[in-house]
């Protein structure tokens, strides 16, 4: 079910689940106009519907029901503000809203889809070129998902592209198992995400649970900014304590330099693997949470720098980096980097020292000392900064940070690079282990000024195997993802 404009139960954002309740008489009687405005023949003959406006659009959406395809011609919808659908299909008769011919039908004007308490729908192969976000919200849905569309939203102010989140005021209902796939989100400036996910407040705070983005391409997001304006952020640090195993994988990131974090996780037992990211300035971060793990990404900086000018008059050389991490038991592993420029906070491993500890009553915005981790399998060759562990921030935000990381497991690792110090011991790590690691130094580049069991200084005789280089006995498990691979065309 759908609320509008062009219906007396529209809410405008700002209805609740009581007056919701309340306006059930009317919403019958809406349907069954839209009903008596519609062909009876279509429905009694087929379950496909086509439509060549907005309004006839808003009218199909009234009264979908399980099996209900609805196909857009080619063609400009301008929606008139929020929608709000409610339909529910099933896991046999899902509900499909799609483009006709993928990428033609084209969503423009204030137009913002929310999908308020949905299950088992898609929407699939939009042009989404609508003035701000977000332009799609998921607010207490399941088994949603959103393919092979093209977001290129005419921004003027600040705003997600696709929000998943609870529902205001409702501590049941949960957004769970929605997928985000095959589709291309790409230049975008304004401050907000590509993709946002939150949750619903219950006496515990709950993220949204069990989605899934795949496939996608995100590419040129910035300039940088201080903050919010990430590719994606799972989470936030007020859901950082509770499982979402959310699954963010097969996606191309290119170029995504708006957030000193191109990827920000804040919740627990997620899973980012077997990604590419080519020429992102920032780090992959593992912000909040615990339990996270990191496997199978390709991150090939191509040597590339950028600068930035901060709300102090500070510039910055921004570099491309790799993963920095809080919290306990993050796993890190099977990974290859390879050409990152950043430092400190934007080495390939930046393991800094935190400024609290979980359980000790510090704001959940901290950063939290690492814990249990295991970093294992991984390739780097030819970084500006490659493990750089215990960095106290500085003086970042008025913080020395003096929680150096505790119980780490580094092991099977490949390092190879002709710049700087390979391994920088900032501040030692507690009750860690160093196994079986390989590290040479070429040029001018040392090893570490730390004496460090379980390295063995010795020429790996990487092999170059298309674009990336392997161990003879370690191949790629696979290869870095091109365009082809990803987006609205590709498998």
């Amino acid at each position: 079910m759908i609320f509008s404009p062009h219906y007396l139960c529209f809410l405008q954002g700002k209805g609740t689940i009581r007056e919701m309740k309340q306006s059930e008489k009317i919403r019958t009687y809406t349907v069954a106009a839209c009903l008596l405005l519609l062909p009876f023949v279509v429905f009694a003959a087929q379950t496909t519907f086509e439509v060549k406006t907005a309004k006839q659009l808003l009218d199909a959406l009234t009264v979908a029901e399980p099996g209900i395809r609805i196909i857009l011609c080619d063609g400009e919808y301008d929606l008139g503000g929020e929608i709000f659908i409610s339909a529910k299909g099933t896991a046999v008769s899902p509900i499909r809203i799609a483009a006709k011919h993928r990428g033609k039908a084209i969503i423009v004007g204030e137009s913002h889809i929310i999908l308020f308490a949905a299950e088992h729908l898609s929407i699939e192969g939009l042009n989404f070129e609508s003035t701000n976000g977000p332009a799609v919200e998921l607010r207490g849905c399941h088994y949603i998902q959103i393919t092979r569309n093209i977001f290129h939203l005419k921004e003027t102010q600040r705003g997600l592209w696709i929000y998943i989140n609870g529902i205001a005021g409702d501590s049941v209902r949960l957004s769970h198992h929605n997928r985000i796939d095959h589709n291309i989100f790409e230049k975008k400036s304004m401050l907000g995400n590509f993709i946002t996910i939150e949750g619903t407040m219950r006496f515990q705070p709950q993220v949204s649970q069990y989605d899934r983005i795949d496939h996608n391409l995100f590419a040129d997001i910035g300039p940088r900014v201080e903050n919010v304006l990430e590719a994606i952020r799972a989470g936030s640090a007020e859901y950082s304590l509770s499982s979402g195993f959310t699954v963010i994988e097969e996606n191309l990131f290119e170029r995504c330099d708006g957030d000193p974090e191109y990827i920000s996780i804040k919740s627990s037992d997620d899973t980012i693997r077997n990604n590419t990211f080519r020429e992102c300035l920032g780090s992959l971060s593992l912000r909040h949470g615990n339990r996270n793990t990191v496997e199978g990404n390709f991150v090939l900086g191509n040597g590339r720098t950028g600068t930035f000018l901060d709300s102090t008059g500070k510039t910055w050389t921004l570099g491309t980096g790799g993963v920095r991490f809080y919290g306990t038991g993050m796993r890190i592993i099977n990974n290859y980097f390879e050409g990152l420029t950043g430092k400190r906070w934007d080495a390939t491993f930046a393991i800094t020292s935190g400024n609290a500890e979980y359980g000790d009553g510090q704001r959940l915005t901290k950063h939290f000392r690492v814990h249990d981790a295991t970093i294992a399998g991984n390739i780097l060759v030819n970084n500006a900064g490659n493990f750089e562990i215990g960095y106290d921030g500085g003086g970042f935000q008025g913080n020395w940070w003096h929680l150096s990381p505790t119980g780490l497991k580094i092991e099977n690792n490949i390092v190879v690079g002709s710049q700087d110090t390979l391994i920088k011991i900032f501040a030692s790590p507690v009750n860690s282990s160093w196994e079986n690691n390989t590290v040479w130094p070429t040029g001018g580049a040392v090893v570490s000024r730390a004496s460090i069991d379980g390295l063995h200084v010795m020429d790996p005789k990487l092999v170059k195997d298309g674009k990336v280089w392997y161990a003879p006995n370690r191949r790629p498990h696979s290869r870095p993802l091109e365009r082809t691979d990803v987006g609205p065309e590709s498998k």
